[in-house]
């Protein structure tokens, strides 16, 4: 499958506009927070998937609950870096 290429221009700021085709495609809504990282000459971006709401009513292995935990955690670095 060939790469779709797009071309951006960064701000005098720094900022990059992503092209709404792409976001949509990729399912990003506003607000979805993302993780930027360098990787040689590259720029990487990760977005967050929404988390779904842990339902009731089910037993949750050991692992689920520590990787529950630590997702939760990470949501609340992100919220504290914002304020």
């Amino acid at each position: 499958m060939a790469r779709k290429k797009f071309i951006v221009r960064v701000d005098e700021d720094g900022s990059v506009k992503l092209p709404r085709a792409l976001l949509r495609e990729l399912g990003v809504e506003a607000g979805t927070y993302a993780v930027i990282y360098r990787e040689g000459s590259a720029l990487v971006i990760r977005f967050k998937a929404k988390r779904s709401p842990l339902k009731l009513g089910r037993q949750i292995t050991t692992e689920e609950m520590e990787l529950l935990i630590r997702e939760a955690l990470d949501e609340l670095v992100v919220a504290r870096w914002e304020s």
